[in-house]
């Protein structure tokens, strides 16, 4: 954290040399080494991700990077409201409303009650991003509970 901060004291990006995953088979690898302390995978989003078709890994990576820095560092410290805020062309993150659910992780009982959303309302799954997260308190993370896909719901 010292760290980083020290960087962005500077002006500069602490992720601005992260290079993103190519391939899902090698995402969660990527989002332990990479994203640690900042963002972790609940058990359904690693098994989200080992069966996805979403064909865009890398604005995936993106958003992940996104919620590692600019969402968590709000959840920290302040800094506005994280409501439909554009994460990048056609990539917005909002409140999950009559979507949102609770799931356990680590011993915990969290509600993802946020997700990162993209294609509108489409549910193909090859061009519709779903990452849906709940912040631990805790340990100062965001939880992914389930990605890349919609997730089958009452609604759904």
């Amino acid at each position: 954290e010292q760290l980083k901060a020290a960087l962005t004291s500077r002006g500069q990006d602490p992720d601005a040399g992260i290079a993103l995953p190519e391939t899902w088979e090698r995402f969660a690898d990527w989002c332990d080494e990479a994203l640690v302390g900042r963002v972790v995978l609940a058990p359904v989003a690693r098994s989200g991700i080992k069966k996805a078709v979403f064909a865009d890994v890398g604005a995936a990576a993106r958003c992940l990077l996104w919620l590692a820095g600019i969402c968590r560092d709000r959840r920290m410290n302040g800094g506005g409201s994280l409501s439909n805020i554009p994460i990048e062309e056609g990539i917005e993150n909002a409140p999950c409303g009559n979507d949102t659910f609770r799931f356990d992780f680590h011993g915990n009982r969290l509600e993802a009650d946020w997700h990162v959303k993209s294609g509108g309302n489409s549910h193909d799954p090859v061009r519709c991003l779903r990452i849906y997260y709940s912040w631990d308190e805790m340990t100062q993370q965001i939880v992914i509970a389930d990605m890349p896909a919609h997730r089958r719901t009452g609604a759904t």
